[in-house]
């Protein structure tokens, strides 16, 4: 089979494939990801209006010791959500954490030789000190470096993006509660929202209400890029971390400042700085090392994977640990987190997977558990993923491989002189598998091995197809791998 063209032939950490964790400090009870930041701010004052934190604490050292037990081949911190709460110290903002949790994860995860990155929310930041310049502080979506004519203008567009997102994925979250789902955190009467605010009778209103009464704020955008320029400075030169993982990005014709000022900085003054935007996948960034996405399911992950293998430029998908990013209860199955990386991973990609903390700091225990047990299984795996590349085809399918059974998936890769075929379970179904190589695209088999424990594989010619059948006691509920060694 021939191998495709990929930057991560290189062999950088950045440019090949590989298991991550993001640690997460935005999950908060009572608070989903879209939220009336009015609300939220005065909660998080004291009585004189001072800035009160109240977490998460962030246990670093906790953190770093569990990528280290994960095996890890990088891990990010969000260092500023889309709530603006720096925590890291810097002197442009009292909208800050007590202690300096980006020092202390720079410093462990040097000790632990780990290549770390930092999160930042680039494209929306509540911090308080912007009220005044904050084109729409009841919805998160809130483009405060977007450059129009017209302020209305700005505040119809975040409106529009805040339908959009409710659509995807908050909506999908009030469904489930209003059906009775039970969380364990996030309980339906402690949830601090108005189910009203996303009726679409709700959002036509507040269009009206912006042809009628000029929006209440004041536009500057370039007042908040040059906080984002200095903070990222900050981070930068004070912490030299490896990589900067910027949330999102945004295409020039939309005339978003953020995302041109952070090309242009990094470019011109940290060329060596890792960098790649969320958002980026379909997009060609001018200047960023990989590009970077999001898959939650496993079915996301199967389309988009057998598409972005053909790229060039390396590249990252994210996703939830737990069931969503502002819902920390465990995944149904268990083993959903491993299918969803093997595909990434086998179509040459990063898998980065977002762990929520507690309140406390301490990281919460069934998704930390589920991914604990990925990183077992992974560990025993990872050459065959980082030291690979993708085959070069078309689609989802393997030239050459019949495998005629829905609950699974073929795809292929070049492993030093050897090829990969991994064979991913969709479902975790127990039971055999029976899978036919064309004589015209396999005829040099020599030796088929059974992954990672090394175990010959029995084929044999019928017709035009070696025929390979394996027992369902060696069926992977994740990926069972098969070594093929040509003559």
């Amino acid at each position: 089979m021939k191998k495709s063209i990929r930057a991560n032939d290189f062999g950088e950490w950045w440019e090949k494939p590989g298991l991550g964790i993001m640690y997460q400090i935005e999950a908060r009870p009572g608070w989903i990801w879209d939220r009336d930041f009015d609300k939220f701010n005065a909660s998080m004052k004291d009585e004189k209006g001072n800035f009160r934190f109240n977490g998460p604490f962030c246990k670093i050292k906790d953190w770093v010791e569990f990528s280290n037990k994960v095996g890890v081949d990088y891990h990010i911190f969000e260092v500023k959500w889309h709530d603006g709460i720096c925590y890291f110290d810097t002197k442009y903002t009292k909208w800050k954490t007590p202690t300096d949790y980006s020092k202390i994860f720079a410093e462990e995860s040097k000790k632990a030789n780990i290549p770390f990155m930092f999160y930042y929310s680039s494209v929306f930041d509540h911090n308080p000190q912007f009220d005044e310049i904050q084109p729409l502080r009841k919805f998160t979506p809130s483009y405060i470096a977007l450059h129009r004519e017209k302020k209305e203008d700005v505040v119809k567009f975040c409106l529009k993006f805040t339908q959009m997102i409710v659509n995807l994925f908050v909506k999908q979250f009030l469904d489930r509660m209003n059906k009775g789902e039970k969380f364990e955190e996030f309980k339906s009467n402690d949830l601090n929202i108005d189910i009203r605010r996303y009726s679409k009778k709700n959002f036509n209103k507040l269009f009206k209400d912006i042809e009628e009464n000029p929006p209440q704020f004041d536009y500057n955008p370039e007042q908040y890029e040059k906080y984002l320029e200095n903070q990222m400075i900050e981070l930068i030169e004070n912490y030299k971390p490896d990589g900067m993982w910027m949330d999102w990005y945004m295409n020039p014709s939309l005339r978003e400042g953020s995302t041109e000022l952070i090309m242009d900085l990094m470019e011109k003054k940290y060329p060596n700085v890792i960098l790649t935007f969320n958002n980026s996948i379909n997009e060609n960034p001018r200047w960023c090392h990989y590009l970077s996405g999001e898959a939650h399911t496993v079915e996301s992950a199967w389309k988009q994977g057998n598409v972005i293998r053909k790229k060039k430029k390396p590249w990252e998908l994210v996703g939830p640990a737990a069931k969503s990013w502002f819902d920390p209860s465990p995944r149904t199955d268990p083993q959903e987190i491993g299918r969803i990386a093997t595909i990434i991973m086998a179509n040459g990609g990063k898998f980065c997977l977002g762990l929520p903390s507690q309140m406390s700091g301490s990281l919460y225990p069934e998704p930390t558990e589920q991914l604990a047990k990925l990183g077992k299984w992974y560990n025993l795996r990872r050459s065959l993923f980082v030291e690979a590349v993708p085959m070069d085809y078309k689609g989802k399918n393997v030239p050459g491989i019949i495998l005629d059974d829905k609950n699974f998936g073929v795809i292929g890769n070049i492993y030093g002189s050897d090829n990969l075929i991994h064979i991913i379970n969709f479902t975790g179904i127990q039971k055999s598998i029976k899978i036919e190589f064309s004589y015209e695209s396999w005829k040099n088999i020599e030796k088929i091995i059974l992954e990672p424990i090394n175990q010959k594989v029995s084929f044999k010619l019928v017709e035009k197809y070696y025929k390979v059948e394996i027992s369902e006691n060696f069926v992977d509920k994740i990926d069972t791998i098969l070594r093929i060694k040509m003559k």
